[in-house]
């Protein structure tokens, strides 16, 4: 399946913020034209509260006039939470919560998915950057807030929703039922490649209270394994904090680079972040970083600092393209306001928002074409997939190669990357599959490759 694809999600657990600044709110003497439309709302609900035909649900009102004056800044990650989503904003960031596992924005009018989380429910289910969701639990997103639509995708641990989302290239909507659950995300992993003596470490998100010093910890295992090179893998990591982007990034860069600066309101420099010569630093061995199209905001701040440094080669396809940075303001009665306050900027003055990293070497994931899909779904029909898994049950190249015979002798003609796909995750133990699986994962045998060859 596509490298997206193969990835999934289906609720929204983070709302994505590049960092999370808690700040009070102070008053400041409105213009003219404020007090001119103040004075028309407060006209406005004096008639609604005295003459409407029903009741007026003042708590209701108040808060849609709230949440339309910030959906009128036409800025997906501006919002206002409400108690709830305010508690629940806050237990993410330190890495536990309950939903179904993804990162999403409100754009043009949509909630659209930015990534799954790696091993929750909408990962699993097969939900994929960039699906714009338009049911839950049969109901229209059309006519759902951004607030309202988070609301309903979160739930207790082991109930269930239905959503129903619109995909690119694909005509009808692909409807997915996911069963909530309590997401602790494991946010470092490592592995290394023995024969190649390259060290690979995966980072689902820059969250988590101790994600900088685990980071540290998997790296030094890495080094005293004597890795000749080394793999960040950021690939659906949909971002996070923008400190721990700095200081993950700084690891890796000698003292005095820029890595990243970020400017407000018309232009304005706000502040630049610069690489230090404090810690442990690991400035000489070769990398290569893998991004895919849900790789955001702090994912692109760490990639965009090692590109524009020529510190190491990105691999894998245009990023998502999230430049902004938010703060999320307390307010009174246990709610809040995000705001983008900033946009951010690579040390070469480049501004990703809406635009990504460009990798320096491009390569797709396994995806499948039409004629693929069109045979995919001639072979669900069939059943064909459980009937071959049954006469060939353990994975191996004898067996695959007898697999695809059979298939053609069927009349399905896959291409061979997605077939190998297709049965290897059909047949393969689940003790046997691992992360760095190099014939599923074109994008990172390349790195790999690229690593191998330096040594």
């Amino acid at each position: 399946m596509k490298n997206k694809e193969r990835f999934a999600w289906a609720s929204l657990v983070l709302i994505l913020f590049t960092t999370v600044v808690f700040r009070p709110v102070h008053a400041k003497a409105v213009s003219e034209t404020a007090e001119k439309y103040l004075q028309l709302f407060h006209e406005v609900f004096g008639l609604m509260q005295n003459g409407y035909v029903e009741t007026v649900d003042e708590e209701k009102v108040f808060l849609g006039a709230i949440k339309g004056m910030l959906g009128s800044l036409g800025d997906p990650h501006s919002s206002f939470l409400e108690e709830e989503e305010y508690r629940q904003m806050r237990e993410e960031t330190r890495g536990s919560f309950g939903g179904v596992g993804m990162e999403v924005a409100y754009t043009d009018g949509a909630i659209v998915v930015v990534s799954p989380i790696e091993d929750t429910p909408a990962m699993k289910a097969g939900i994929l950057p960039q699906d714009r969701i338009i049911e839950i639990d049969g109901k229209s997103t059309a006519n759902l807030g951004y607030a309202e639509g988070i609301k309903l995708m979160r739930g207790k641990p082991g109930s269930s929703v239905s959503i129903k989302v619109e995909r690119k290239n694909i005509k009808e909507p692909l409807q997915f039922t996911l069963v909530r659950e309590n997401i602790k995300i494991r946010y470092v992993r490592s592995n290394f490649f023995e024969k190649e003596k390259v060290g690979y470490l995966r980072l689902n998100q820059f969250m988590g209270e101790n994600t900088l010093e685990e980071f540290k910890k998997h790296l030094k295992i890495l080094a005293d394994k004597k890795s000749e090179g080394l793999i960040v893998d950021l690939r659906m990591n949909p971002g996070g904090l923008l400190p721990l982007s700095v200081a993950l990034s700084d690891i890796f860069l000698p003292e005095g680079l820029d890595i990243v600066s970020v400017r407000g309101r018309g232009g304005e420099l706000a502040d630049v972040s610069k690489s230090t010569g404090k810690g442990d630093k690991y400035t000489s061995i070769p990398l290569v970083v893998l991004i895919n199209e849900g790789s955001a905001s702090a994912s692109e701040i760490f990639a965009g600092a090692i590109q524009d440094h020529k510190r190491g080669k990105i691999v894998g396809v245009t990023s998502f393209g999230k430049g902004s940075v938010q703060i999320v303001y307390p307010l009174s009665f246990g709610m809040a306001v995000k705001l983008t306050v900033q946009k951010y900027y690579t040390p070469s003055g480049k501004s990703l928002h809406g635009k990504g990293i460009q990798p320096d070497v491009t390569v797709k994931g396994i995806e499948p074409n039409e004629d693929d899909r069109f045979y995919l779904r001639k072979m669900s029909e069939k059943k064909l997939l459980d009937q071959l898994a049954s006469k060939y049950p353990e994975y191996n190249e004898q067996n695959f190669l007898n697999f695809e015979k059979a298939l053609k002798e069927q009349g399905i003609k896959l291409s061979s990357d997605v077939a190998r796909a297709v049965y290897k995750n059909k047949t393969q133990a689940e003790k046997d599959r691992t992360m760095t699986d190099l014939e599923l994962d074109p994008q990172l045998k390349k790195a790999v490759d690229l690593l191998s060859s330096k040594s």
